[in-house]
């Protein structure tokens, strides 16, 4: 039996059948590769001839940039925090770099990197830039540039943050450029960068040609609202206190009532913009510092608020009628809520103690817990010591805390403000494990516990409305200036909330923090014209505390409102009061003098 069929030839030759197929099959596979390559011949000449005429011209080209000082930035008194200064770049040609040229000790001078056939070095000495200058080399370029020089150290690193290079995300600036990493060099970053100037160099058979050059622009500065002395002299405080006492971290956050203005703000542990450049090491070695010192806390901490909620509680309660302020509860330490299916059997919400008849004043001034869950939650049992029946509820809660701010960005100019978090039975239904609210969950709120969050920043506004029943939109920056120093930009004051609650609510608050100084929880504080509340949040399953105290000073005239956060403290709010006394006094000293108080 025959393996393959054979075709007689007229001359009489044999053809084998397969032979023809790999015959055809070499001439489709040469037709096929044919078309291919003419479809994308066409499809480079028609769609990318551009590009690569770009690209050619890329090639024949060699740009220089010309790098302009970054704007300056000084605090609301003129003091300078942030300039820039002269520095040389070089950029060399590496197809035309001789091969005996090292270049270890260059590299090794400053900052740098490779673009194509160009090894740029940033920041290089000046007496080395000059003298690569006076030897006329044509394989190397010396521009003149500048570079960020921080005249500020730790207290202001996580607010100013720090300029470096771009990563691969910051695709529209040149390699070697200097740019804004974080805080506001970063949210600031297109008015303090000014515009690089560029030079270009035709390559040619004689060598390079220069066929444009732009001049560098200068950026912009940025005049701030803080005070830096009593900024740099409350991170010193703070920086003695915690390692005194052991405790790692923490917030301040100090701002004007009257129109927004942030006076300090500080997130410890900072870092020195300077470690960047000057000391890199420890820059790195500060990136997997656990304590976070790049994470700014006063605006993206998110905090249980603690007993300092119930100023708001207060309000809704005044508001709503559910209490006077001659109402009383009886505060015996406990509240007890009978289970709906087992008589005898109670949920327990406990105090700190017994406080016995207790009207508002005294339940803001000695933080009562019992009387912030009636009023808060209600009481639906029979008891003559607890007159209120119904409380706000969890929607009027709700309805105050976003009318206070909560929830929202306030829009401060600064990236990374958080929003916080509001719990509701909305989103507990998320909870598989455990999706019914409850009264229990609507008396920890109305103390600050639970889920609510929220960050530093936050309860500096919400104080704030107890001066002059107002919110006023933070703002740091309050002036932009041109390279000839006039103002190009004026930040005026934005109203945020007013009237948010009665004349006469206001000045059953009032009281109250004041009180909260004089005979309650801050007695430390009773020799200074402070008025305040403060709070104890339990975290980690109640396993740790942090302790909040917010107040504003002087009570007569308000000029500040200054809230101190510390995290992880072993005895609660206590534990800000001595500090907070020596930031009202450095405040006081710096701006009224040392018999202000």
């Amino acid at each position: 039996m025959l393996d393959e069929e054979i075709i007689f030839q007229p001359s009489g030759e044999k053809i084998k059948v397969s032979e023809i197929k790999r015959n055809n099959f070499f001439l489709y596979l040469f037709f096929f590769v044919f078309f291919v390559s003419l479809i994308y011949f066409l499809y480079l000449q028609i769609f990318l001839k551009k590009d690569l005429l770009v690209t050619q011209e890329k090639i024949r080209k060699v740009v220089y940039f010309s790098f302009p000082p970054r704007g300056n930035v000084y605090d609301q008194k003129g003091n300078l925090l942030v300039t820039s200064e002269q520095s040389f770049d070089v950029y060399l040609d590496l197809e035309k770099l001789p091969p005996e040229i090292d270049l270890r000790s260059l590299i090794q001078k400053g900052q740098f990197f490779y673009r194509g056939n160009q090894l740029i070095v940033r920041d290089v000495p000046k007496d080395l830039a000059f003298n690569l200058m006076t030897q006329k080399l044509d394989f190397l370029k010396v521009i003149p540039s500048f570079k960020r020089k921080y005249l500020i150290g730790e207290e202001l690193g996580n607010l100013i943050g720090y300029v470096g290079f771009p990563d691969e995300k910051e695709k529209d600036y040149p390699s070697e450029e200097f740019i804004g990493k974080s805080g506001l060099e970063l949210s600031y970053q297109d008015y303090l960068r000014g515009k690089p100037g560029e030079i270009v160099y035709q390559k040619t058979k004689s060598g390079l040609k220069k066929i444009k050059e732009t001049l560098p622009s200068p950026g912009q500065s940025l005049v701030l609202t803080l005070d830096y002395q009593f900024q740099k002299r409350a991170y010193e405080l703070m920086a003695q206190y915690f390692q005194k006492h052991g405790y790692q971290s923490g917030a301040l956050v100090a701002l004007n009532p009257h129109n927004g203005e942030i006076i300090a703000l500080i997130s410890y542990p900072s870092f020195d913009p300077k470690w960047y450049f000057e000391k890199r090491e420890k820059f790195l070695q500060a990136l997997k510092d656990k304590n976070k010192p790049f994470f700014n806390r006063v605006i993206g901490g998110l905090y249980v608020p603690g007993s300092t909620i119930k100023l708001i509680v207060a309000v809704g309660a005044l508001e709503e009628k559910i209490v006077t302020p001659e109402t009383k509860i009886y505060a015996d330490g406990e509240l007890k809520i009978p289970h709906p299916y087992f008589p005898g059997v109670y949920s327990i919400f406990r105090d700190n103690k017994v406080h016995g008849w207790t009207d508002i004043y005294q339940a803001i001034a000695d933080s009562v817990n019992i009387y912030f869950y009636v009023v808060g939650g209600g009481y639906p049992y029979e008891d003559e010591k607890i007159p209120v029946k119904k409380g706000l509820g969890i929607y009027n809660l709700i309805k105050y805390w976003r009318l206070f701010g909560l929830g929202q960005k306030s829009g401060l100019d600064l990236m990374g403000e958080k929003e916080g978090f509001l719990p509701s039975p909305e989103t507990k239904r998320k909870n598989f494990l455990d999706p019914i609210w409850r009264l229990g969950d609507t008396y920890n709120v109305s103390i600050g516990q639970g889920d609510l969050l929220v960050t530093p920043l936050q309860i500096a506004l919400w104080t704030s409305a107890f001066v002059n029943n107002k919110i006023y939109q933070p703002y740091l920056v309050k002036k932009i200036l041109d390279e000839n120093n006039q103002v190009i930009f004026e930040r005026k004051p934005k109203l945020w909330r007013e009237n948010l609650m009665s004349e006469e609510t206001l000045k059953v608050i009032q009281k109250a923090m004041r009180r909260t100084v004089t005979q309650g929880t801050a007695k430390i504080l009773r020799d200074l014209p402070v008025a305040g509340k403060s709070g104890t949040p339990e975290i980690f399953g109640k396993k740790k505390l942090n302790a909040i105290f917010t107040g504003y000073f002087p009570y007569d005239q308000p000029e500040i409102v200054m809230t101190l956060l510390i995290e992880n403290v072993p005895h609660g709010a206590v534990a800000t009061l001595p500090l907070y006394r020596e930031l009202v006094k450095t405040y006081l000293e710096l701006n009224h003098g040392r018999n202000s108080f």
